[in-house]
């Protein structure tokens, strides 16, 4: 046996990379050295840095809030009649169901109108508790030969309304058709041949995950994406193709 003695190694600490100042901590560093033009310059330009950083981590709670958001809204049954033609799902029924979802997740909506080329333009404005928004309209035709003028207005802002919400918050109703035959499963139908090629073109040039996207859509190929469900996917991937 070796009767060296051993040398004793104390462990040294890790070299840990100093964190970059926080934009406060350089504001304060500026005004510490006193104001002069440039500082004042500096200022202005850590100010717009802070408010460009706040508007992405804003953006980036409302996508992970809408994101849960989407798993919780479920395919809604639709429960008021229409003679001779099957069923729909009113307004206010519509946000007895959402309208919770909404406020767990961090959201309210509401609603501003106006009138273009004689179509009732209502849009739907979504708000998160971390300060960004969206907004989404739609547009229905005004006037009625069996309705008031004003009776004509108020279905159509109604009508407008309704649809603002369910493009905004990516709602599907299903119908109780009367044809048998016909699809019940989402209102509208879905997408055309043309959408889904380049929404998957899209998805592509954009580098997005072709499944995620597909289950954000709630289908499981491009064609059978619902065509509720289109705007706010073209609004999605509109982002996207800003930031590539």
């Amino acid at each position: 046996m070796n009767d060296k003695a051993l040398t004793k190694i104390e462990p040294q600490p890790l070299a840990v990379a100093a964190a970059a100042p926080s934009v406060g901590e350089m504001l304060q560093a500026v005004i510490a050295k006193g104001v002069t033009g440039e500082s004042v310059a500096a200022v202005e330009q850590l100010v717009n840095l802070y408010e460009r950083m706040e508007a992405k981590n804003a953006e980036k709670a409302f996508n992970v809030a809408f994101n849960q958001l989407q798993q919780q809204i479920p395919i809604i049954t639709a429960t008021s009649v229409i003679p001779n033609r099957g069923k729909y799902e009113r307004f206010e029924d519509i946000m007895r169901v959402v309208g919770p979802l909404l406020v767990r997740n961090g959201f309210s909506v509401s609603f501003s109108m106006d009138f273009k080329e004689n179509r009732i333009l209502e849009t739907c404005h979504l708000r998160h508790i971390g300060g960004h928004s969206q907004s989404n309209s739609f547009a229905v035709r005004s006037g009625g030969k069996a309705d008031s003028d004003t009776q004509a207005d108020c279905k159509a802002a109604t009508t407008a309304k309704r649809n603002a919400l369910l493009n905004a918050l990516n709602i599907s109703i299903q119908q109780d058709c009367l044809n048998e035959e016909q699809d019940p499963r989402m209102e509208g139908g879905t997408i055309t041949e043309a959408q889904a090629f380049e929404l998957e073109r899209r998805v592509a040039l954009t580098h997005s995950d072709h499944q995620k996207f597909l289950a954000f859509a709630g289908a499981k190929t491009y064609t059978e994406i619902a065509t509720s469900k289109y705007p706010i996917l073209d609004q999605f991937l509109s982002k996207k193709e800003r930031q590539t």
